[in-house]
């Protein structure tokens, strides 16, 4: 089976046909094989299913394609275990039909005249971050995917009620936000790569806009679900350990939303203790721990493109952009001042109508792109003539 070409769902469920067990244990047990799998942690090293042997070497994408699959099957099968799995598919496809009607980016495909197990395929392949941009399989990989658990939980939802799932969605993602937050917050030392989480992450959520200037808190008595608590839990303990370490504060953070989350104190330590082991295992293998501190060298990886990107495109830059006389104004405002909300987004929204008339610069345009214009912004004075800091001087 190869889960990158097309017909990989109905051989796999022919597969599972055969593993009748594959799905009987309980949602804990569940739960507890998906996290050790490490989908939960955004970089699956291995399936919860154990698949056939096979001479294919399986990606982290296809491997986190296989699981995302299994979560949603095993949720269906929980409820529906009477039904066959072909049905789980016409129920998957249907549950992300109606997440497209005000989803942002919707499936267009879902129109076509193609059989659910193709159109389940398509969906699966653009939720997963298979992209060789740099941008998002080093930034976005690690929120983004790290999110995907919340369609599996959303899926149980409207399997139970049948009712718009979209209000479900916003009031978990506000929630999600304000673990995430908070588990900053919990920072001994905060980075300025920590932003950058919170940038990829205003950018991975659907249906909540998240503001960045704004504090976020989250209320633990507005889940009873068991997968929910063990879902946010975990994602409390990735986020504080993205420097690769944990001070006291942050532990007692993490307990203190277990507590809130009516979790036992067990079940807190069995969750960091296993996601410490498993990036511990395997760090080698993860794209994002490939260095000792991979946010730092991320963002200095970053720092390093845009500038080269900066400095080869340097005159026709320095063209557009002194014709655009209102943005150099905002630009040099911005040296010595805080733009108000409307300002910066005349300045991204005449940036990014710059970089596309430069087709070196397309990377900013692309999705997720936007998080590296405030490092375009820093090189960008250094272009401009000296009457451009004459001018900042004389404000």
């Amino acid at each position: 089976m190869n889960p990158s070409a097309s017909g990989w769902i109905k051989k796999y469920l022919r597969y599972l046909d055969k593993e009748q067990a594959h799905f009987s244990f309980s949602e804990t047990t569940f739960y507890q094989q998906l996290r050790a799998s490490g989908f939960i942690y955004a970089n699956s090293i291995k399936t919860v299913s154990p698949l056939q042997k096979t001479n294919l070497k399986y990606t982290t994408e296809e491997l986190t394609k296989i699981n995302m699959f299994d979560s949603l099957l095993y949720i269906f099968t929980s409820q529906h275990p009477e039904l066959p799995l072909e049905k789980a598919v016409e129920e998957i496809v249907l549950f992300y039909t109606q997440i497209e009607k005000k989803s942002a980016s919707p499936f267009t495909f879902l129109k076509l005249k193609i059989s659910p197990e193709e159109k389940l395929e398509k969906i699966l392949q653009e939720r997963i971050q298979i992209n060789n941009s740099i941008i998002k399989k080093n930034f976005s990989h690690l929120i983004t995917n790290a999110l995907l658990f919340i369609d599996v939980l959303a899926f149980q939802e409207f399997l139970r009620k049948k009712e718009d799932i979209h209000i479900y969605l916003q009031e978990f993602e506000n929630m999600v936000a304000g673990v995430v937050y908070q588990s900053f917050t919990a920072k001994k030392e905060k980075t300025k790569y920590d932003n950058l989480i919170l940038q990829v992450l205003k950018s991975s959520f659907r249906f909540h806009k998240l503001d960045l200037d704004k504090e976020y808190h989250y209320d633990a008595q507005l889940t009873n679900d068991l997968l929910e608590k063990y879902y946010l839990i975990d994602l409390a303990c990735v986020t504080v350990y993205s420097d690769e370490k944990i001070e006291k504060e942050e532990v007692d953070f993490i307990k203190k939303l277990g507590n809130q989350l009516g979790l036992e104190n067990s079940i807190i330590d069995t969750s960091l203790v296993e996601m410490r082991a498993f990036f511990t295992e395997f760090k080698n293998q993860i794209t994002y721990f490939q260095h000792s501190n991979a946010l730092n060298n991320l963002y200095k990886n970053s720092n390093r493109m845009v500038k080269l990107l900066v400095l080869r495109n340097k005159n026709r830059l320095i063209r557009e952009l002194l014709e655009s006389k209102e943005l150099v104004v905002l630009l040099s405002k911005s040296t010595h001042k805080n733009l108000t909300d409307e300002e910066r987004m005349k300045v991204k929204n005449q940036l990014l109508d710059i970089c596309k008339s430069i087709p070196s610069l397309a990377i900013f345009i692309m999705p997720g792109g936007s998080v590296l214009l405030p490092i375009l912004i820093k090189f960008i004075p250094q272009l401009l003539p000296s009457a451009f800091n004459e001018n900042r001087l004389e404000d």
